[in-house]
């Protein structure tokens, strides 16, 4: 049945993104009411909560659960306690968005895309490069063939070495899974999948490398996926590049023409001219990536209202999932 008042939405997991994003696009959103923030650091809940007027602050997900009247929870807690919150809040009725990386392997993500199944709750996974107006676009011009017959797809991250913004468990493969494949490389898998309509995997291997920063996890990787299509996806990972700043790109070649993100770029054969068509108004990059999660969350809280699929399902979730560990198994992991 769908809502109709305010959506009530909690979240577990005061850390940085929850600060910094989901906590005041969900402040912000009229058809939302965030009624209550969980984390495990009670002094860290305490001061959220009274930071942003949050209602009610909780140590304990059990209990926000049994105190809380929830339509939806947000999961933005580290990688190996996605399964049982996740199941947790499922089985007690609750709508579920978990932030990425979904789960640590393919195992835990069919565990709870079946949990969501047997208790007919949504499962959202927060990918949010999807949600950008740019993404949008090229997605459009990917659907209505502008560039011809697709060929080839390459695709990176590139975070410059030196710069290290990330948690503690990152780098412990018990509690993330993996290293940059699951960070940053199954956010451009999950881009590439989600703007070529999820076509199917026929090939994937992948060499990593953990000599860079010497963390138990693997720190570069490099990539090659074959689609049954025969569309080949070159991608390149790193959290130690060397450059004086981060490079994100993905670039789409075909028999007319070719498209890249970060700018959005298009170029398209006219007899024996290129043209280059660079779309207006969508704003710089920093603005763009900004507004992403603000549009993920009001689609999610649409989502809930209405009972409607996510744009970013759980079963994608777990697809991206796959195809990451058919590339661990290639790297001899």
């Amino acid at each position: 049945m769908a809502v109709k008042r305010k959506v009530r939405v909690g979240i577990i997991g005061a850390g940085g993104i929850s600060q910094v994003a989901h906590i005041p696009n969900l402040v912000a959103e009229p058809s939302a009411e965030l009624v209550a923030v969980c984390d495990i650091d009670a002094n860290r809940a305490a001061l959220v909560a009274d930071r942003h007027r949050i209602p009610a602050w909780f140590d304990e997900p059990e209990r926000m659960f049994r105190s809380k009247r929830l339509d939806c929870v947000l999961i933005a807690t580290p990688t190996i306690s996605h399964l049982p919150l996740c199941q947790l809040a499922l089985e007690s009725g609750i709508d579920v968005m978990i932030e990425k990386p979904f789960a640590r392997n393919a195992d835990e993500a069919r565990r709870m895309v079946e949990t969501a199944e047997q208790t007919d709750q949504l499962l959202m996974v927060g990918m949010n490069h999807r949600f950008r107006d740019d993404t949008a676009h090229l997605k459009q011009l990917l659907d209505g063939e502008d560039l011809g017959e697709l060929l080839t797809v390459r695709s990176g991250w590139l975070r410059r070495h030196g710069v290290w913004g990330r948690p503690y468990w990152f780098t412990d493969p018990k509690l993330a899974g993996g290293g940059v494949l699951l960070d940053l490389g199954i956010q451009m898998i999950d881009l590439v999948l989600h703007l070529l309509g999820f076509p199917t995997v026929v090939e994937a291997v992948c060499g990593t490398s953990h000599k860079a920063l010497e963390l138990e996890v693997e720190d570069s990787a490099t990539a090659f996926i074959r689609f049954d299509d025969e569309v080949t996806f070159s991608l390149n990972v790193s959290w130690a590049n060397y450059d004086s700043d981060d490079v994100a790109y993905t670039f789409f070649s075909g028999s007319q023409g070719s498209a890249s993100l970060n700018p959005l770029r298009m170029a398209r054969r006219h007899g024996k001219r290129v043209v280059e068509m660079i779309p207006p108004g969508l704003g710089d990059q920093v603005e763009l990536y900004r507004r992403s999660f603000e549009t993920e969350i009001s689609h999610f809280i649409d989502c809930v209202k209405r009972r409607t699929q996510p744009l970013s399902t759980g079963k994608q979730g777990l697809a991206a999932l796959e195809i990451v560990e058919q590339l661990y198994h290639s790297s001899g992991r």
